[in-house]
């Protein structure tokens, strides 16, 4: 038997939506949404079975993930409810900081709703839109773990880009630059390599893989909080990530 959705408040129900277009949410993030603190409305939703919490992270941090009731009422699909692996988690988790930084105009999208702007199928892939200047650009986002040697993390990226042929819409959309990746990953020195290897040619490639995708490197300080890997800044959903826009007209 099926789980049915229950009426909330308008203000529940934007949280549980955005728990689940995320997947899952941080204190900080949700409190973007309402005023004031949101430990209150936190606290109820999970006492009345629509959130539950993800615990045993550095420094006490919390994350939220819908229930099945949460999703029900959310109008997603149960499969939001199912409790995560550690690299869903952390895919999850970086794109949600990722859009998440202040100051920065960042929104994940449905592959669904994507499909329908670019007229054609995507996979159901973690995907965002940033403002960028005066443009809207979609990403592909692909979180690597903290430990994901440098060459995997390039490597994979040309395993995407070379995915993006087989659609006509998604080809054109890397061309005309509306289209690229976003990596996010945990910390500045991870970024500079990242960054030295996409801009470097390699034997195998006719140029860098910059010249070929926009692409989009930044150090989210609160995934490294949340991975172990940095110190946390309580303050900030993320302060100031450090962030390069990399690309290079080919």
């Amino acid at each position: 038997m099926g789980v049915r959705a229950v009426v909330v408040s308008e203000v529940s129900l934007n949280i549980l939506q955005a728990v689940g277009l995320y997947r899952i949410a941080t204190r900080a993030t949700i409190g973007t949404l309402i005023p004031g603190e949101p430990d209150k409305r936190l606290g109820s939703l999970v006492r009345d079975g629509f959130l539950r919490t993800i615990k045993g992270f550095p420094s006490n941090r919390t994350l939220y993930q819908l229930t099945k009731k949460g999703a029900a009422t959310a109008g997603v699909s149960v499969a939001r409810s199912r409790r995560m692996g550690g690299q869903s988690l952390q895919k999850n988790l970086g794109v949600l900081l990722f859009c998440h930084i202040p100051g920065v105009e960042r929104h994940r999208i449905e592959a669904t709703h994507l499909s329908a702007v670019l007229g054609d199928k995507l996979q159901d892939r973690a995907f965002c839109l940033c403002r960028v200047k005066d443009r809207t650009i979609a990403f592909d986002c692909y979180v690597p773990g903290p430990h994901t040697p440098v060459p995997t993390v390039h490597r994979r990226i040309g395993i995407l880009l070379k995915a993006t042929r087989s659609s006509p819409a998604l080809s054109e959309a890397v061309r005309d630059q509306r289209f690229g990746f976003a990596v996010i990953t945990h910390t500045a020195q991870r970024r500079k390599a990242i960054m030295d290897a996409v801009r470097t040619k390699r034997s195998d490639e006719p140029m860098p893989l910059i010249k070929r995708v926009r692409i989009w490197v930044e150090a989210v300080d609160e995934l490294g909080v949340f991975s172990g890997t940095a110190q946390p800044d309580l303050g900030h959903v993320s302060r100031g990530a450090q962030q390069t826009r990399l690309h290079e007209a080919g």
